[in-house]
C-alpha cells in the first residue's frame, strides 16, 4: 500500500511559525452581534474590555460597538444572566461575533428521540458525553469515547487490530438469538449496518479459514473530531420513542455545526507510535534444546534463536489530519471538513487507511420561520488485513498462531533469502505477509432536515435520508505460498451493498402556557426501507497469480453465489412532554411498528412508555440549602428486538446436495425446505422500569446520578429442533424469557476552580445481574442451549458456554480442576463417584462491577486528562493458553514456559476445564493525555493554538495471564489468539484561524 507520509520537519516548521506570529494592539473600534448556541441573538449582554471599566451592551438585536482603549488588554468579555461568560481576543479584528454557551449543567442541551431536551427537563435515563472529551484524548473509533465514562454501558474492544469494533451492551445482554448492539442514530437518520463478511477457505480441499473473521467497525465511517456530542438513552421511557429497536438502548451521535458567525479554518494532527505492551512467555531456543535433549526427543534445530513473536510484531506507525472550514451569515451557515488517517498494525502486513469528508449546513428563511439543514458524509476505508482467524481447527491460515508454535531453532529466511518452510500445514510465520486480505469501503450517509414554523408554537418537520454503504474485498494465496501451492493458488472477491432510505415528517407543539404550566407535544411518521445485496467468487489453479484477482475467471471456480433481500420499516410516533412550576415533569410516548421481517399474523407492536419526576430542589423550601438541585425520577417503558435475519416467518427452500433424483440418465439435485413456515413470529419485547435521582450540591460543584433498573425480555427468538419424522430440522418460535437488572452511579466534582488552576473529578460504576427465566412454553420446551462449540476449543467438542433458566448468559459449563495425581494426570471433580468427570457450572463470564475513574486538570495554560477504567469479577476462558501448556506438543512445537513446570506428564492431552479460567478482572490506565495552550490575544488572525502528547493503554493491572484482559474473540469471556492491544504514544497539535 503507499505510504502517504507527511514530513514531520515541514510540520514542525510550519506549526513553529503559527504558533509564534505576533501582532499588535492599536485603539480601535470592534462591532460584532452576540446570540446563543441555537443561533438567537442575545440582546443585553455585558461587553467589556477586559482589565478596565470600558463597556457596552448588546441591542435588542444582539448588536454592540465598543471602543477599545489602546492601552489595554485587546480582550472583550461577554457575560450575561444564564449563559457562561465568554473571554474573546480581538486579534485585530474590526468584526468579533461570538456564541454564548447555556452556563448551567441544568440548562445543557440533551439529544433525545426526534427532539432536544434541557437537561432540568429529562425525565428518562439519558448520559451524555460533549465534544472536549474528544479533544482530551483523540480516539480512533466513536465508541471509544464513552469507555469508561458512561454508567450502564460496557464497551469491550474486540482487537487491537486497526479498524476492529467494540462489542457495546447497554444494561446487559436481553436476547440469544435476536441482535443485543443498540441502535445507532447519525444527526437523527438511524443506521442498519450489514455484514460483508465472507468465509473465505484455504488449504488442501479448502480445509483452513486464513482469513479474518472479524467484523469490521460500522462506526469507523464517522470521524471522531466531527463529533459534537454522544447521547446514550438507556431506559425505555428514552428509548421507547424507536420501538421495535430500542431494546437494546440508543445511541445518539451529534455532528458538529457551525456556531457564531465568523469564519473560522482550523487544522489538527497527530503522529504516534505503537507496540505491543509484552510478549507471551514461550520458550527460548535455548529452553527448547535442552528440553527436548533432557527428554531424548528429536527436535528441529537449523541452529537458529528465533523469537518468533519478535518477527512478527513491529513498532506501528499512525497518524491522523483534520481539516475544518466554517462560514456563512446570520441565516446560512455551514462546516465542511476533511480528515486522513493512516494507522498501521503492530502486526506486520496490516494497516488501514481512511478518509473522510463532511458537509454541514443550515440555512434560515421567512424571518426564521424555515430552517432547512443538510447533512452529508464520505467515507473512503482502506483496510489491508492480516491473515488471522481465532479458529483451533485452522492447521494454518494464523500468523499469530504459527508464531507461538513454531520451533525457536528455525530461522525466518533460507540462505538465498526465501522464506524457510516446512510445509503446507505449518507455515513460517513471516511468509503470511504475501497472503493478500484487501478489504475497501466506500460509504455515504446523507440527510435534509425541515422545519416550519406554521404558527408561533406549531412546527412542522421533515427529514429525508439516504446511506449507501459498499464493501469490496479481495484476497490471494499465490501458488508460491504454502498454503495455496497444492491448489495453484486461490483468489475470491466479495462485493457487498446495503442501501437505505428514510423520509420522517413530525408535528411539533410547543408551549409555555403561562408561568407555572409548559406543554410540548410532538407525532411524527416514519418510513425506512433497507436492502442488501452480495456476490462471492472463488478460484483456485490458476497459470499465475501475477495479476491477483483481477482475472479470477481464469481460475477453477470453487465459489459462486450472490443474494439479495430488503426489509421495510414503518411507524407511527408521538410523545407528550408536560411541565407544571418547574418541579413536576411528565413524559409519555407511543410507537406502533410495522415490520417485513415478522409474520402476518404480527407485523405490528406497539410499544408505549411513561415517565414521571419530581424536581423537589425548585420548592421554595429549598432556597437556602446547599442542594442545588435535587429530582427523583420514574419511568416504565415497552421496546422491541427486531434484529433477525428477514424472511424467518417465511418457508425456505435450499438445494439439497446430497439428494438427487435421476432422469433420462441426468442428476437433478432435489429442493428441499429448511424451516417451517411461522406466521405468528413477533418481535422480542423488553419492559424496563427505572428509578433514578439526579442531585447536585454547593452550585453544581458536586453533581450525580443514581439509577435502579429491572428490564425484562419475553418472546425471545429461538430455533427449535423438530421432532421426526420431519423434512425440517428446526423451527423458529417466540420462546423465553431473560431478565436484567442493576445499579449505576455517577458522580462528578469540581474539586477545585481557581483562575489558575482547577481539578474536575469523575467517578461512575455500574453492576448488572442477568438470568435466564425460562426456554419453554407449552408448545416448545427446551432444558438448555450449549454455545461455543469444539470448533474453537482445545479438548472440548459440545459447547463450553451454557445457557439454562436460573443462569446469566456466559455462563461456563464443564469439568471442575481438582489437581495433578502422582503421575501429572489430572483429575476432575466427581460427586457420584461413577469414574466420570461432572459437567457443571465453573465460571461466569459476565463482569460483577464496570467503573472509570476520570480526571481533568487545568494549571495556567496546561491541561491534563487522566482516564482509567476496569472491570472486576468476569471469568476468561484463557484457550490460547489451553493449547500450548501441554509438554506433549513439545519438541514438535513450541509451548508456554510454563508447560515445563506445572507438573502435567506428556501423556496427558489437552482437557477444557475450569484450569484454564482466569480471573479477568483489570484496571487499566486508558489515557494519559497532556497539552498546552499558547496565548493567542495578540496574534493576528489566530484564535487558538494547542499542543499535546498522549499515552494510551499505558499500563494495565491484571491476573489475567494473556495478552490483555479485554478479549471476545470467540463469544464474550473467550481468549483464543486475539490481536493484542498496543500500547500507542501520540504527539499532536490544533490551531484555529
Amino acid at each position: 500500500m503507499n505510504q502517504n507520509k507527511i514530513s514531520f520537519k515541514t510540520l514542525a516548521c510550519f506549526l513553529t511559525m503559527v504558533f509564534f506570529l505576533s501582532g499588535y494592539a492599536q485603539e480601535s473600534t470592534v462591532t460584532g452581534t452576540v446570540i446563543s448556541a441555537d443561533g438567537v441573538p442575545l440582546p443585553g449582554v455585558n461587553v467589556i474590555q477586559k482589565g478596565t471599566s470600558n463597556g457596552v451592551v448588546t441591542d435588542f438585536d444582539g448588536n454592540y460597538s465598543i471602543n477599545l482603549e489602546a492601552d489595554a488588554t485587546q480582550v472583550l468579555v461577554f457575560s450575561f444572566i444564564g449563559f457562561q461568560t465568554l473571554e474573546e481576543p480581538v486579534n485585530n479584528r474590526s468584526t468579533v461575533n461570538v456564541t454564548l454557551q447555556d452556563g448551567s449543567e441544568l440548562d445543557e442541551v440533551v439529544v433525545i428521540g426526534y427532539g432536544t431536551q434541557r437537561r432540568s427537563d429529562v425525565t428518562g435515563a439519558i448520559s451524555s458525553i460533549g465534544a472536549e472529551s474528544i479533544q482530551d484524548a483523540p480516539p480512533v473509533a466513536p465508541e471509544q469515547i464513552l469507555q469508561g465514562k458512561v454508567t450502564g454501558v460496557n464497551i469491550v474492544q474486540n482487537s487491537g487490530q486497526p479498524g476492529s469494533g467494540s462489542t457495546v451492551r447497554i444494561r446487559g445482554i436481553s436476547s440469544i438469538s435476536a441482535g443485543n448492539n443498540p441502535l445507532y442514530v447519525v444527526d437523527g437518520v438511524p443506521l442498519q449496518f450489514g455484514s460483508a463478511n465472507n468465509t473465505v477457505q484455504l488449504g488442501p480441499q479448502g480445509g483452513t479459514t486464513a482469513f479474518s473473521n472479524e467484523v469490521a467497525n460500522p462506526l469507523n465511517i464517522i470521524n471522531p473530531a466531527d463529533i459534537q456530542s454522544i447521547d446514550v438513552l438507556k431506559d425505555a421511557s428514552a428509548t421507547a420513542i424507536y420501538g421495535s429497536r430500542g431494546a437494546n438502548g440508543v445511541i445518539i451521535i451529534t455532528t458538529k455545526n457551525k456556531e457564531g458567525l465568523d469564519e473560522t479554518l482550523s487544522y489538527d494532527n497527530y503522529f504516534g507510535v505503537a507496540n505491543v505492551r509484552e510478549t507471551l512467555p514461550f520458550l527460548s531456543a535455548e529452553q527448547y534444546r535442552n528440553y527436548a535433549e533432557s527428554i531424548n526427543e528429536p527436535y528441529p534445530d537449523l541452529g537458529a534463536n528465533t523469537n518468533w513473536q519478535e518477527e512478527i510484531f513491529r513498532s506501528a506507525f499512525t497518524q491522523n489530519h483534520n481539516l475544518s472550514f466554517s462560514g456563512g451569515s446570520q441565516t446560512t451557515k455551514f462546516r465542511a471538513s476533511f480528515g486522513y488517517t493512516s494507522q498501521e498494525g503492530v502486526i506486520l502486513s496490516n494497516e488501514l487507511e481512511k478518509y473522510t469528508g463532511r458537509f454541514n449546513g443550515t440555512h434560515r428563511a421567512l424571518d426564521g420561520r424555515l430552517r432547512i439543514g443538510v447533512n452529508m458524509t464520505y467515507a473512503n476505508l482502506i483496510d489491508d488485513k492480516v491473515a488471522i482467524s481465532s479458529s483451533i481447527n485452522n492447521e494454518g491460515g494464523n500468523i499469530l498462531k504459527d508464531a507461538l508454535r513454531w520451533a525457536p531453532t528455525l530461522p525466518v529466511y533460507n540462505d538465498d533469502g526465501s522464506f524457510y518452510q516446512v510445509g503446507e500445514l505449518r507455515i513460517n510465520p513471516v511468509s503470511w505477509v504475501e497472503v493478500e486480505d484487501l478489504n475497501k469501503t466506500d460509504y455515504f450517509i446523507g440527510n435534509t432536515d425541515v422545519k416550519f414554523d406554521i404558527i408561533e408554537d406549531l412546527t412542522f418537520g421533515l427529514n429525508l435520508g439516504y446511506s449507501n454503504e459498499r464493501v469490496d474485498r479481495y484476497t490471494l494465496a499465490p501458488e508460491t505460498h504454502p498454503s495455496a501451492e497444492s491448489e495453484g493458488g486461490r483468489a475470491s472477491i466479495s462485493k457487498f451493498k446495503n442501501t437505505t432510505a428514510l423520509i420522517e415528517t413530525t408535528l411539533n407543539y410547543d408551549k409555555q402556557i403561562n408561568e407555572d404550566n409548559y406543554l410540548s407535544m410532538l407525532v411524527g411518521y416514519s418510513f425506512q426501507r433497507f436492502q442488501n445485496e452480495n456476490t462471492f467468487t472463488q478460484a483456485n489453479q490458476f497459470v499465475s497469480t501475477a495479476t491477483k484477482w483481477n482475472l479470477i475467471q481464469s481460475g477453477n471456480t470453487l465459489a459462486n453465489t450472490s443474494f439479495k433481500d430488503a426489509n421495510r420499516l414503518a411507524s407511527y410516533y408521538g410523545r407528550v412532554n408536560y411541565k407544571l412550576k418547574d418541579r413536576y415533569l411528565l413524559t409519555f410516548t407511543l410507537r406502533r411498528d410495522g415490520s417485513s421481517r415478522f409474520g402476518p399474523n404480527n407485523r405490528w407492536g406497539t410499544f408505549p412508555s411513561g415517565a414521571f419526576a419530581y424536581n423537589i430542589s425548585n420548592e421554595e423550601f429549598m432556597e437556602d440549602s446547599k442542594v442545588s438541585n435535587l429530582k427523583f425520577r420514574l419511568g416504565y417503558g415497552i421496546t422491541g428486538n427486531q434484529e433477525i435475519p428477514n424472511n424467518l416467518y417465511r418457508e425456505q427452500l435450499s438445494i439439497a446436495g446430497s439428494s438427487v433424483y435421476v432422469f433420462g440418465g441426468q442428476a437433478i439435485p432435489s429442493v428441499l425446505p429448511t424451516n417451517y413456515a411461522n406466521p405468528n413470529l413477533q418481535w422480542e419485547e423488553t419492559s424496563q422500569l427505572n428509578v433514578g435521582v439526579d442531585f447536585g450540591f454547593f452550585d453544581q460543584r458536586l453533581t450525580g446520578t443514581m439509577d435502579y433498573y429491572q428490564k425484562k425480555t419475553d418472546n425471545l427468538l429461538l430455533n427449535f429442533s423438530t421432532a421426526a419424522p420431519s423434512v425440517v430440522s428446526s423451527q423458529w418460535a417466540n420462546v423465553g424469557e431473560v431478565e436484567n437488572k442493576g445499579f449505576e452511579f455517577g458522580v462528578t466534582g469540581d474539586i477545585v476552580e481557581s483562575d489558575n488552576f482547577s481539578w474536575t473529578s469523575n467517578l461512575n460504576f455500574s453492576t448488572n445481574e442477568n438470568e435466564v427465566i425460562s426456554l419453554s412454553n407449552e408448545n416448545f420446551q427446551r432444558d438448555e442451549i450449549r454455545t461455543v462449540d469444539g470448533s474453537g476449543v482445545v479438548g472440548f467438542q459440545t459447547g463450553i458456554q451454557i445457557i439454562r433458566p436460573g443462569l446469566p448468559i456466559g455462563s461456563f459449563y464443564g469439568r471442575k480442576f481438582t489437581g495433578l495425581d502422582s503421575e501429572g494426570m489430572e483429575t476432575f471433580l466427581d460427586e457420584d463417584g461413577d469414574g466420570e468427570a461432572d459437567l457443571l457450572v465453573i465460571g461466569n463470564a459476565n463482569p460483577d462491577l464496570v467503573y472509570g475513574f476520570n480526571n481533568n486538570f487545568r494549571y495556567k495554560q496546561f491541561d491534563a486528562a487522566v482516564n482509567i477504567r476496569g472491570v472486576l469479577g468476569n471469568d476468561i476462558y484463557n484457550n490460547t493458553a489451553a493449547e500450548f501448556s501441554y509438554p506433549v506438543s513439545a519438541p514438535g512445537l513450541n509451548v508456554l514456559e510454563s508447560a515445563l513446570t506445572n507438573g502435567l506428564s506428556r501423556d496427558e492431552q489437552a482437557e477444557f476445564s475450569s484450569r484454564w479460567l482466569e480471573d479477568g478482572s483489570y484496571l487499566r490506565l486508558d489515557n494519559l493525555s497532556v497539552g498546552y495552550t499558547f496565548k493567542t490575544e495578540n496574534i493576528s488572525l489566530l484564535k487558538k493554538a494547542r499542543i499535546y502528547v498522549t499515552g494510551k493503554n499505558l499500563f494495565v493491572i491484571t491476573d489475567y495471564s494473556g495478552y490483555d484482559p479485554e478479549v471476545n474473540t470467540r463469544a464474550v469471556g473467550v481468549d483464543y489468539l486475539a490481536y493484542p492491544r498496543p500500547t500507542t504514544y501520540l504527539i499532536g497539535g490544533s490551531v484555529t484561524f
